[in-house]
């Protein structure tokens, strides 16, 4: 046989055979009817394995409830109308703690404990009453006149089976291992031999008959109070099933504050006395959990806020209001130089504040603490710090007060800044030289946007800087070099530096210049290329000049070319030495010459005529 909804047929029936069970024996404590008991455990079974297992189980409950009315008094008729209220009654009652009371978990706070004892113990438990003594009184199996003690006897039986059995078996069934150190094991077993002696003094006739029947159940409750404040809920439900074993026992035999004329008044009064009594006792053990996990959570967010200020980048200070240090993590170790032991106890102002601002901070903490207010508090600040050594350096302060109780504590963040200042000056530095420089200095990533722009390049290209930035950079690229751009980044991506690349670029008016590149790329940390670096030199007056110079050699060249020359033979006379010209006119030699070239003469007399005209050889420097 399948059953809905997939449940295996073992689990309907094991549950079946578990009510029926459960049934039976308290049916065995039916006084005012044969289907009506003051105890009945099967709706707290029924209760619970809805919670548990889910609507899904429905089946073996319904099958469980049928047979053990099956074998009572009623029909089948009767016998259905009974099983269908107690099935509704835990469908009922696990839908709305599901809904309302946190479902299985009814038991972590003290609110849905009580929504707990409402919704399942006072309200669903009337289903099962309506149903059941309704159907016998039809069926004739119950007197119209007797329908209301039996209805209350058989609400009263439901309800303590919500109340006292369902949280034992949801509460173990959630967490049934027990994890007990040692000394609380031996501390368990100290409880059971008090709530064994307590529950025997109380429901058990061995005190003296003239106190016995004294109102003497309130000596349960410091044992139930104990297992609530030392163990949990769950334990807490475990000792109040036990406790009412014993005092049902103890009252059936007549013995006990609740014993009365008839067992049927004495079982009422004890399920009355017991329910209440575990939900208050349950309600205080969930409050004692609720509060130590609450105490749990705080110790592990001290702990993680501890690991957290001992694994920080700054400084953490603690200060109460008279300006003494009350903490001083690692951090401030290696900034201050001070160890926590040396630090915290002292006045900050004489361990951390340079001397020329310890007043203006003793005045600034007591106008705080006269108005409430500070100029310095929640707020980020620069400041001049004081090391160990006597030097001091720039840090970045924040200091944050808290209000504990009547006085304040403050809260001190505070990073060293000198390696920043130091890079903030470099890059100060650096960007006044590139802002300063004549050529066109642009960053740019990969994608060709451009990201910086100085002065050289609103010079150059006569872009502002405000209109090409976030642009592209093709806008200053002839279209005619349209595909040096790509090449120029895929060299860039191969990690290459391209640099004294000639070539053509277009100012804003569309006039195009000449430029000289210089094409860098940018990278980060780690190695990987994040951008491109590109230093543009205005090479127009250069290419003129370069063409300009061209040009005269061109010229020179031309004019070379077109200078006059001798060559051939030359008719020369051998007495005048006059030369023939080519229109056969004889001039002097000089005169063809100089007409025939750039040569010029000068005139002088060689040593052979000296000797010859004056009689006498010249003197040569160098020579004796």
């Amino acid at each position: 046989m399948r059953v809905r909804w997939g449940t295996p047929p073992v689990v309907v029936l094991g549950l079946a055979a578990i009510y029926l069970l459960a049934g039976k024996l308290g049916l065995l404590l039916a006084f005012v009817h044969a289907s009506a008991t003051a105890v009945w455990p099967p709706t707290g079974i029924a209760l619970a394995a809805f919670l548990l297992l889910g609507y899904r189980v429905w089946p073996g409950i319904f099958l469980g409830a049928f047979l053990v009315n099956l074998t009572t008094a009623g029909s089948v008729a009767t016998t259905l109308g009974i099983a269908t209220g107690n099935t509704l009654e835990g469908l009922a009652g696990a839908y709305l703690v599901n809904r309302f009371a946190h479902g299985a978990h009814a038991f972590d706070r003290p609110q849905d404990v009580f929504k707990f004892a409402v919704l399942a113990g006072l309200a669903s438990t009337t289903v099962s009453p309506f149903f059941g003594v309704t159907s016998l009184a039809l069926g004739g199996y119950a007197d119209w006149a007797e329908y209301g003690r039996i209805w209350l006897t058989w609400w009263l039986g439901d309800a303590g089976g919500a109340l006292i059995v369902a949280p034992v078996l949801l509460l173990w069934g959630q967490d049934p291992r027990a994890h007990w150190t040692l000394a609380q094991v031996k501390e368990v077993g100290l409880l059971l031999v008090t709530l064994l002696l307590v529950g025997l003094a109380v429901f058990g006739g061995v005190l003296p008959i003239t106190i016995e029947t004294y109102p003497l159940g309130f000596l349960c409750i410091p044992i139930l109070l104990w297992t609530a404040f030392r163990f949990g809920p769950r334990e807490t439900a475990t000792a109040t099933l036990l406790l009412s074993g014993i005092a049902i026992w103890g009252t059936l035999s007549g013995f006990g504050p609740f014993a009365r004329e008839t067992q049927n008044e004495s079982l009422l009064l004890l399920q009355a006395f017991m329910g209440v009594t575990a939900i208050m006792a349950l309600a205080l053990a969930a409050g004692v959990t609720e509060q130590r996990r609450a105490e749990a959570a705080l110790t592990r967010e001290a702990t993680n806020t501890r690991a957290i200020l001992d694994m920080a980048l700054d400084a953490v200070i603690g200060m109460d209001e008279h300006g003494v240090i009350t903490n001083w993590n690692p951090r401030a170790e290696v900034i201050f130089g001070w160890t926590a032991g040396e630090a915290v106890g002292e006045k900050l102002s004489e361990v951390v504040i340079p001397p020329q601002y310890r007043e203006a901070h003793i005045r600034g903490l007591r106008h705080f603490l006269a108005t409430g207010q500070g100029p310095v508090l929640n707020r980020r600040i620069e400041i001049t710090a004081l090391r160990r050594d006597g030097t001091e350096f720039p840090v970045e302060l924040s200091i944050l007060p808290l209000k504990v109780g009547a006085s304040y504590r403050f809260n001190a963040f505070v990073a060293d800044i000198t390696e920043r200042k130091r890079a903030e000056e470099t890059n100060a530095r650096l960007a006044a030289i590139v802002d300063s420089s004549e050529d066109a200095i642009i960053g740019k990533t990969l994608e060709g946007i451009v990201v910086s722009w100085n002065r050289g390049a609103e010079r150059i290209f006569r872009y502002t800087a405000e209109e090409v930035l976030g642009q592209p950079i093709t806008a200053l690229i002839p279209p005619d070099r349209s595909d040096e751009e790509p090449k120029v980044i895929e060299r860039l991506r191969r990690g290459e530096h391209i640099e004294h690349f000639d070539t053509m670029r277009r100012r804003k008016d569309g006039e195009e210049i000449a430029v000289s590149l210089t094409i860098s790329p940018i990278k980060d940390e780690a190695g990987t290329i994040i951008g491109i670096s590109k230093i543009a030199r205005d090479i127009s007056e250069r290419q003129r000049a370069k063409e300009e110079l061209e040009r005269l050699v061109r010229d020179l060249m031309d004019a070379l070319a077109q200078v006059k020359t001798m060559k051939g033979l030359l008719p020369i006379c051998s007495s005048c030495k006059k030369i023939r010209s080519d229109e056969n006119y004889w001039k002097n030699i000089e005169t063809y010459i100089e007409e025939h070239s750039e040569a010029s003469f000068t005139h002088g007399i060689c040593p052979d005529c000296v000797q010859k005209l004056y009689g006498y050889q010249p003197k040569i420097e160098g020579k004796r």
